[in-house]
């Protein structure tokens, strides 16, 4: 059944036969790129940082930590926000204080500093996939959202693999401050745009839903098996990235020897790999169900995961372009799934996406924390590698939980 047109959206925001306008589609890119890019582009300069300060991996990785831990938190609030005020306004403030978050950290004499400037920083970009979502939840027809996520996914794809050798590149001459400086322009740039260019989408109805509580509106959606499902494959998939992203330059760089712009190299591949799966997922979503989608996934991440375990455990990773092979079916997984998932867990709230949105953010922030924190705790290196192997496992059992419901 296809949803009944809206004639209250702005012209701008009005979707196509095939999905988001193009205007929705760019912007919701651009703001969904703030988190892969806040991330990515110092990977390979953590070593340089911890060496300035004097702490090793545990200490440096306090910084990304504190950004995905601000990240989370903000999702406790931003939604509703968005739900109350527009999502407009919340988008422009929100963008406004990662700009002088992004300042602050770039400036930070001490680590503890920037450990405080990248937690304001993380809460501040938490606006970015919030509303991102939201624009597509609010814009297209449900049976359009899949599609339309992935389109978006691979055009937000772009910050992931650029954002690897920037940093590689910058740090190399102007080091782990001149990497932080990029997110700054990213920030200015964004702002510019969205001012611009962003119209209002939030629907009539929303009004009174924004009242509900964040931890109501909670206990609401998890009695619909497709938000949980949805939910927990973010979690865990969110969890296999995380953990490689946090530990794995330590990995490779001191450990396996590979140079710097060599690692920056697999990560900026990995990215490619996701934005093949978004592409991979736009046209299986014209055939197949999300849910079967996810499956499909779940064998790509196990794959994914056990084959860098294997090669690194058996000495063949000294040489990174098996190391890339071996990672890319986790990326093409990844990339067929989060669409997924996030069109799975929101079709049902129409009247809160906002909220659902929100919860969705927090559900793949924590999966990055935990997983992170455990490949840390059992000493990163080829352990990391193990904790990636359990998060995909746990990834593939709840996507294969029975629906109670048709599936989306």
């Amino acid at each position: 059944m296809t949803a009944p047109h809206r004639p209250d959206l702005p012209p701008a925001a009005r979707p196509t036969a095939n999905g988001a306008s193009p205007t929705i589609t760019h912007l919701a890119a651009g703001l969904l790129g703030m988190l892969p890019f806040s991330t990515d582009v110092y990977l390979t300069a953590m070593p340089d940082l911890g060496r300035d300060f004097g702490v090793g991996v545990a200490g440096v990785q306090k910084t990304m930590l504190a950004f995905t831990l601000g990240f989370a938190l903000a999702h406790l609030v931003i939604g509703r926000l968005a739900d109350r005020h527009g999502r407009r306004p919340v988008t422009l403030i929100g963008i406004a204080l990662f700009l002088i978050g992004s300042i602050a950290a770039v400036a930070a004499p001490s680590l503890e500093l920037l450990i405080a400037a990248r937690l304001v920083q993380g809460a501040a970009a938490a606006t970015g996939p919030i509303v991102a979502r939201t624009l597509i939840r609010d814009t297209v027809p449900p049976e359009l959202g899949g599609r339309a996520l992935a389109k978006v996914g691979a055009l937000f794809g772009i910050a992931p693999l650029l954002a690897p050798p920037i940093g590689a590149l910058v740090s190399d001459h102007a080091g782990w401050r001149g990497a932080l400086a990029t997110l700054v322009i990213y920030g200015a740039v964004l702002l510019v745009v969205l001012a611009a260019r962003l119209p209002e989408t939030r629907p009539p109805h929303v009004h009174g839903a924004d009242r509900i509580s964040i931890l109501k509106a909670l206990a609401h959606f998890v009695r619909t098996r497709a938000f949980v499902v949805g939910a927990l494959a973010l979690f865990c998939g969110y969890g296999v990235l995380f953990a490689w992203l946090t530990t794995s330059a330590f990995l490779m760089v001191k450990t396996l020897g590979i140079a710097k712009f060599h690692a920056s190299l697999v990560y900026t591949a990995g990215s490619a790999g996701f934005i093949g799966g978004n592409w991979l997922a736009m046209r299986l979503a014209r055939t197949h169900s999300p849910r079967h989608v996810l499956r499909a996934a779940g064998g790509l991440m196990i794959v994914g995961t056990l084959a860098p375990l294997a090669v690194v455990a058996g000495g063949y990773a000294t040489s990174w372009p098996v190391l890339l092979v071996a990672l890319l079916p986790f990326y093409l997984g990844w990339g067929l799934a989060q669409p997924m998932a996030t069109a799975i867990a929101m079709r049902p709230f129409p009247e809160a996406a906002g909220q659902a949105s929100a919860w969705l953010g927090i559900a793949q922030q924590l999966g990055g924390i935990g997983f992170a924190l455990a490949a840390t705790a059992f000493g990163a290196g080829t352990a990391t590698l193990g904790v990636m192997v359990a998060a995909a496992l746990f990834f593939t059992a709840v996507v294969f939980l029975p629906p109670r419901e048709p599936a989306a």
